[in-house]
């Protein structure tokens, strides 16, 4: 399974379906400079950062 695949997947976990990760794997964040997380993902330090942000948000730890 490709990066991006992994990312979404994930997504649709944290945020409970494909929606709400469609809208926020598509926002350009501060976090990910100014990137949307999809396009931050394309590269292993980028994808490890937002796997990391996604494991943040499920816990309540980032919003």
């Amino acid at each position: 399974m490709e990066r991006i695949e992994r990312v979404w997947l994930r997504a649709e976990q944290v945020f409970g379906g494909n929606a709400k990760a469609a809208i926020w794997l598509s926002l350009s964040r501060t976090a990910f400079d100014c990137c949307s997380a999809l396009e931050f993902a394309s590269e292993e330090a980028g994808y490890q950062r937002v796997m990391e942000t996604l494991e943040r948000i499920e816990h309540g730890y980032a919003c």
